[in-house]
């Protein structure tokens, strides 16, 4: 007889920000797969209300949250309804993060600030929201998606957007040795191009640009870091914290 596979993250409650659509969403599809009871955030409060119904039509182990991640009000508000619905928070998945790209000398200040405070600013305000629910868990994991731009230069990738993602980085290893003590894993993952419907947008010859010296000759999806993401929220990464791992098809080997 086959035995039944165990699903990675069965009963455990999993925020993912930036949820409705794009990676946030396949990271959000594949967790329910495997068993995780889901809290979706997003700006956009339609796609994560219809993300959480297709998943999930009576409600029971998925909610739909309207969350701006760089509103620390709403950041609190959202972690206390996760609270008062499920009764715990197991896994945090920053994925929230916006591009704004413009040549330095054309990139305002305003423009600049916009993406700092979504892609770093918001990663930090969910992480310190959760941090206290964890500790009195003595468990918890933290799942920040980082990006290959944060690692090196690309073209077309943005100081403002490389800066933010190198922060979010920095952030995952500092905050990994602080609260490992507590049971707390701090882990990020950092994508490389990944066909999504936003970057279908960009004519294929950019999109190529992007992968040059890859190594393996598949694109990659957003499966391919969904998967990454179920690993470091199983128990299967008991042994790891503080690391950035680099999902790009060998773009950069180091």
């Amino acid at each position: 007889m086959k035995k039944e596979r165990k699903l990675e993250l069965e009963d455990l409650v999993t925020i993912v920000t930036g949820a409705g659509r794009g990676i946030g969403k396949t990271i959000s599809e594949k967790f329910f797969e495997e068993g995780s009871m889901l809290a979706l955030w997003d700006v956009d409060f339609p796609l994560v209300k219809a993300l959480a119904y297709s998943l999930d039509p009576k409600g029971q182990r998925v909610m739909a949250i309207r969350a701006d991640v760089t509103s620390e009000s709403e950041v609190s508000k959202a972690v206390e309804e996760v609270v008062r619905k499920f009764g715990r928070i197991d896994i945090l998945v920053n994925n929230a993060g916006i591009s704004r790209h413009k040549p330095i000398e054309e990139m305002t200040l305003e423009i600049f600030e916009e993406v700092i405070k979504v892609n770093l600013t918001g990663t930090f305000l969910c992480c310190r929201s959760v941090t206290p629910i964890m500790k009195k868990q003595g468990r918890g994991k933290i799942i920040n998606i980082a990006s290959l731009g944060g690692r090196t230069g690309r073209p077309g990738v943005g100081v403002n957007y490389a800066a933010s993602k190198a922060g979010v980085i920095g952030l995952t290893q500092t905050l990994a040795r602080e609260l490992g003590p507590f049971g707390i894993y701090v882990n990020a993952i950092a994508p490389g191009p990944i066909l999504t419907e936003q970057t279908k947008q960009y004519p294929p010859e950019v999109f190529a640009t992007w992968n040059i010296g890859r190594a393996i000759q598949k694109d990659g999806l957003p499966e391919d870091v969904a998967e990454a993401a179920i690993f470091l929220g199983s128990k299967r990464s008991d042994w790891i914290t503080g690391v950035t791992l680099d999902v790009n098809g060998g773009i950069l080997i180091r």
